[in-house]
């Protein structure tokens, strides 16, 4: 009988932290699931580091690194049918958390189910209970380094990280894949823009709990990541933001331009010195204007998915205090 789920794994090297995630997954109670790991292009024998700790558990290998995006669309493409949860390689879940997600799922009728998300080396700190949409285009960590004994949940949240979330059944066939052209940061964001936009619902269960590494990936490579906000944040708005709200927002919206860009001077310079790092702007500038014509196709398919009224969108957002970062 095939597993009414597939967890998808993408991981780039670090089979220290895969093997704690496969481990979690090894002692789930009540749910049945299969597991696929999508081997990013990694330097590490991912494939025979699953096949002696995990044998139960696919792999599917890229010859190459092509981020996060690409990752889980080769895996969703590959996953037998049924709901799909979409793993970082650096989670370690509770034993009940994945029965608790399918639960909330079932009974909820939303479409997207996520866990409450703490820090794994300091379990009592929120580093994510779902994610807001702030009205200036940036997506944003709901309780993000809040204590977890006092944070409020959030009544509703306008989408999930993709680093550990259930998506029913048939949904990426419905509202499509990840966008690759974002690679990695803001995937997700641009997926729950379009899951809103077409009037999908994602749902926070905060019972579910998993414990996240936190950047994991990086390895130190933190104007890498500024320099991915910086360009993903235009992306996102370009594509999902009706043009009303655009302009309604157009100066908070140019105001966190600001702040994306001196973020990637900051880091780029701190590695590389200024006048590589003011290169680093413009180049990153050119690829955000070659990619407009793609975003505006996007857009174009998405009116006819659209049921979300642009005033009910205006309600779904947020104005959110700037957190480091």
């Amino acid at each position: 009988m095939t597993p009414a789920l597939t967890v998808i794994i993408p991981t780039l090297n670090r089979c220290d932290l895969l093997g704690e995630c496969l481990d979690s997954l090894s002692n789930q109670a009540g749910a049945a699931f299969a597991i696929l790991v999508v081997d990013d292009g990694s330097t590490e024998d991912i494939e025979g580091f699953v096949a002696e700790r995990h044998p139960s558990a696919r792999v599917v290998r890229m010859k190459e690194n092509r981020g996060f995006s690409a990752a889980v669309n080769v895996g969703i493409r590959v996953a037998d049918e049924g709901a799909i949860m979409l793993l970082n390689n650096d989670m370690v879940l509770e034993k009940d958390c994945i029965e608790r997600l399918l639960e909330a799922l079932a009974r909820s009728g939303a479409d997207v189910a996520t866990p409450l998300v703490v820090w794994k080396n300091d379990p009592e700190m929120v580093y994510s209970a779902g994610d807001a949409q702030r009205v200036d285009g940036r997506p944003e960590s709901i309780g993000f380094r809040e204590a977890r004994n006092t944070f409020d949940l959030p009544e509703s949240i306008f989408g999930a990280s993709a680093g550990a979330a259930v998506y029913r059944t048939g949904l990426f066939e419905e509202v499509g894949l990840f966008d690759e052209r974002f690679i990695a940061y803001f995937e997700d964001s641009d997926l729950n823009f379009r899951l809103r936009l077409a009037g999908k619902e994602t749902v926070l269960v905060p019972e579910a709990v998993a414990y996240h590494e936190g950047s994991a990936s990086l390895e130190g490579r933190r104007w890498w990541r500024a320099k991915q906000c910086f360009r993903n944040h235009d992306l996102l708005v370009f594509k999902n933001m009706p043009l009303p709200l655009a302009l309604k927002y157009a100066g908070p919206f140019l105001r966190e331009r600001r702040h994306q860009m001196a973020s990637l001077v900051s880091a780029a310079r701190t590695e590389f010195g200024l006048l590589r790092a003011l290169l680093m702007v413009a180049a990153t500038i050119v690829e955000i204007v070659a990619l407009v014509p793609h975003c505006w196709r996007e857009r174009r398919k998405m009116r006819a998915l659209r049921t979300l009224s642009t005033k009910d969108l205006d309600r779904l957002l947020t104005l959110v205090p700037r957190r480091n970062g």
